[in-house]
C-alpha cells in the first residue's frame, strides 16, 4: 500500500507532465537527474498532522514542491517564468492544491550552471490514523 503522500505526488506529477517547456522530463525525486534541461522535479516535503476531533481522523497539511530547472543562459529568467506560468495553469485544475510561494535562484548541485524556480503548494487532506494510504 502506498502512502497518501506518494499518491498525491504521483497525481501532481501527472498533471505537469507534457507541458510545453519541460515535456515529459518530470521526475518524482529529490535527486536531480543529469538529463537535458529544462526539467521538473515534483517532491513532497514537510507535513503537519493535526489529530481530528472525530475519532481517529487526521487532518494533514502537506507541502509539495514543483521545481523547474533550466540552463543558465541570457534568457534564464524568461525560461523560468515560462515554466512557472505553465505549471500554474496546469495546477489550477487541482482545486485541492493551493499555491503558497514561488522561490527563484540557482541550483548548484548540477555540473552545469542551472536556474531554479520552485512553486510551493499546500495540500490539505484527511486520513484515518490507522490507514495512511487512504485519502478520506
Amino acid at each position: 500500500m502506498s502512502h497518501a503522500r506518494q499518491q498525491i505526488r504521483e497525481a501532481l506529477a501527472a498533471r505537469v507532465t507534457g507541458l510545453t517547456t519541460c515535456g515529459t522530463r518530470v521526475f518524482q525525486s529529490r535527486m536531480v537527474p543529469q538529463e537535458t534541461l529544462p526539467l521538473l522535479l515534483v517532491t513532497t516535503n514537510d507535513e503537519e498532522i493535526n489529530p481530528g476531533t472525530i475519532g481517529d481522523i487526521y487532518e494533514r497539511v502537506l507541502s509539495v514542491s514543483v521545481i523547474g530547472l533550466a540552463k543558465a543562459t541570457a534568457n534564464l529568467d524568461d525560461t523560468l517564468d515560462t515554466i512557472a506560468a505553465e505549471v500554474e495553469v496546469a495546477m489550477s485544475a487541482e482545486y485541492w492544491a493551493e499555491l503558497v510561494a514561488i522561490n527563484v535562484g540557482f541550483d548548484e548541485m548540477l555540473e552545469k550552471p542551472a536556474g531554479r524556480i520552485e512553486l510551493v503548494y499546500r495540500v490539505t487532506y484527511r486520513t484515518a490514523s490507522s490507514v495512511p494510504g487512504t485519502i478520506l
